[in-house]
């Protein structure tokens, strides 16, 4: 597909690696790539002797910051507080802020940059309804852009022929007999550990898996739960897999400031997957009618048993995989793709 304008690269300089995560900023900028638009996405990890990688037509992967060409102008991708200071070593054709998560709690440290951000773009994305009520009134142009699911990832899922897991550990765990409730994503500080072990220990005949990087000690609480297994990160490209073993799925959130304004990935992967899911009461989630909320621990627990008993049909599976084919990042790069289009055109005085 040829580029919808000629127009400077995307550049997004390091904040994490490509293939470790997957989430909003690769996922965006992959499907942006699948637009047209040319990408150059900087890795963390650095190999100056591979300095570029091409994922596709449009999409590279830079291992060495070193090697771009600073004389040439970029669309700047801004996540990383931190990088609006490193605006001015830049060429800056166009500057976009994405603003996925809000600077409270855990994510303080950050606020110091965020109207900097803000103020420094040309166009400001946000991923949640109270971030972007937060960033409106401060700038002419900014859209509430939901995180998304890549929906053909997932729906590959097949309950009747469930793929090999990475560890004979995990295949063991997995495939029981036992209901089996999973949860992929960051293991940290957020999620409500207390509601896990009592999830639990009501329930010792589930088994509960957590997939996801450990980044906080709240697994070291729950140790004596026989039920209850940490697995660490995993592949990008297994999760369809623990999703074909999984009975229901869960994302046990404390209810506070920096969960408010998440709009969890992992809420529009599980529907792709066809999973049920129960979270706890987040504002994000209650827009969603194929999740159930439980409003205290003992609702989260009845939803859950009703969940394995009632949400599996194949009726049920289905009406999940729709709803997530239509909160796809492929729909959310086309918005986005259409927004960089109008503003470059009207930044340039070009007639539209």
């Amino acid at each position: 597909m040829s580029e919808p304008l000629t127009m400077p690269p995307v550049l997004y300089l390091p904040c994490f690696d490509y293939q470790t995560h997957r989430q909003r900023p690769q996922q965006l900028l992959y499907h942006l790539s699948l637009l047209g638009f040319n990408v150059i996405y900087c890795n963390v990890t650095q190999d100056p002797d591979h300095p570029f990688v091409v994922l596709n037509e449009h999409l590279a992967v830079c291992q060495d910051i070193h090697a771009l060409d600073l004389k040439r102008p970029y669309v700047m991708w801004l996540t990383h507080g931190p990088y609006v200071e490193r605006l001015t070593d830049f060429q800056n054709s166009l500057v976009i802020s994405d603003l996925a998560d809000t600077t409270e709690e855990e994510f303080a440290p950050f606020a110091e940059w965020e109207d900097r951000k803000i103020q420094a773009a040309d166009i400001v994305f946000c991923a949640s309804q109270i971030i972007y009520e937060a960033a409106a009134p401060k700038h002419p142009n900014v859209h509430l852009v939901h995180n998304a699911a890549d929906d053909l990832h997932f729906s590959t899922t097949d309950p009747f022929s469930p793929g090999l897991l990475p560890s004979e550990k995990d295949m063991r765990l997995c495939r029981t007999t036992e209901p089996v409730i999973g949860f992929w994503g960051a293991v940290a500080s957020w999620l409500d550990y207390p509601l896990i072990r009592m999830l639990a220990t009501e329930r010792p005949h589930y088994t509960f898996v957590f997939v996801g990087q450990i980044s906080c000690g709240g697994p070291n609480t729950l140790t004596d739960l026989p039920n209850v297994h940490w697995l660490g990160d995993r592949d990008y490209e297994y999760l369809p897999r623990y999703a074909s073993y999984f009975d229901a799925a869960i994302i046990p959130f404390e209810v506070r400031k920096v969960t408010k304004a998440a709009n969890p990935v992992k809420m529009y992967e599980y529907m792709a997957a066809g999973l049920p899911v129960i979270s706890t009461d987040l504002p994000e989630v209650r827009m969603q009618k194929h999740v159930r909320i439980g409003r205290s621990p003992a609702q989260f627990l009845r939803h859950l048993d009703e969940a394995l008993l009632h949400d599996r049909s194949p009726e049920l599976v289905s009406a999940r995989k729709d709803a997530a084919r239509h909160e796809s990042w492929a729909s959310r790069a086309d918005f986005i793709k259409d927004r960089i289009i109008e503003t470059f055109m009207q930044k340039y005085e070009k007639p539209i």
